[in-house]
């Protein structure tokens, strides 16, 4: 059997927010002492790899376009903390964030917010929230210790919480195809930034984005979520 490269993970989650504006809107039944929060979210992802092995590290890092996403919460949802979470948690899940970061995030997000909404102008009962999130995903791949097995994703002790991997099988029946002039629109692997060249050997995500096969082999033992649009790719 062969050995495979043991692999630590990390990651950094930064984000503001801040009040984008109020105003006044006619509710059926609101509930006394309540708003409607709409929240607008802005997303930014940098993953950094660093390969240690005999010679010195080889550090890539590559910024995933930033992506963007709106929800609103009613009166009656924003006086409920798990109602609310459960609104944001839809969105955000589907983001590469380690999931103890997401949902501290979340009640940053919610509390910070319910704070917000009680400096509104009087009469005023539809806030206007942007949050904007920056996250920089480290790997470690270490070339120097190679064991036998599968590789153990990082445990909450040892990494406070890991990311859940596309299943072996989900990777494996990935289609592979080959860049010619019908792929002429498709220019750069999001991975690494690598330009592709033609003739060159690629794997086509069911959502149809291409990748050099070992950049997307690699995210996806990180991340079950394509690194373009985050399709979701199956988990065990």
């Amino acid at each position: 059997m062969d050995g495979i490269r043991n692999y630590n993970v990390e990651q950094d989650v930064y984000f503001y927010i801040c009040r984008k504006g109020e105003e006044v809107v006619e509710y059926d039944k609101q509930p006394p002492n309540s708003v409607q929060v709409n929240i607008d979210f802005t997303f930014n992802f940098t993953l950094r790899t660093t390969h240690l092995g005999d010679n010195e590290p080889i550090v890539t890092e590559v910024e995933v376009p930033e992506v963007s996403e709106s929800i609103s919460i009613t009166p009656d949802e924003f006086l409920c903390y798990n109602k609310t979470q459960e609104i944001m948690y839809e969105v955000l899940r589907t983001w590469p964030i380690l999931d103890s970061r997401c949902r501290n995030l979340i009640k940053n997000v919610f509390f910070t917010g319910r704070a917000i909404a009680k400096s509104m102008s009087p009469g005023k009962n539809l806030l206007h929230l942007q949050v904007d999130i920056k996250v920089f995903h480290r790997r470690t791949y270490d070339d120097t210790h190679v064991f036998e097995g599968p590789i153990e994703q990082p445990t909450e002790e040892s990494n406070r919480s890991s990311m859940v991997p596309a299943s072996a099988s989900a990777i494996k029946s990935l289609k592979r195809k080959r860049i010619d002039d019908e792929n002429n629109g498709v220019q750069n692997c999001m991975v690494c930034l690598d330009e592709f060249l033609k003739g060159s050997k690629v794997i086509s995500m069911p959502c149809s984005h291409m990748f050099h096969i070992n950049c997307i082999k690699k995210w996806l033992i990180t991340s079950h979520y394509c690194p373009i649009c985050r399709f979701e790719m199956p988990t065990n």
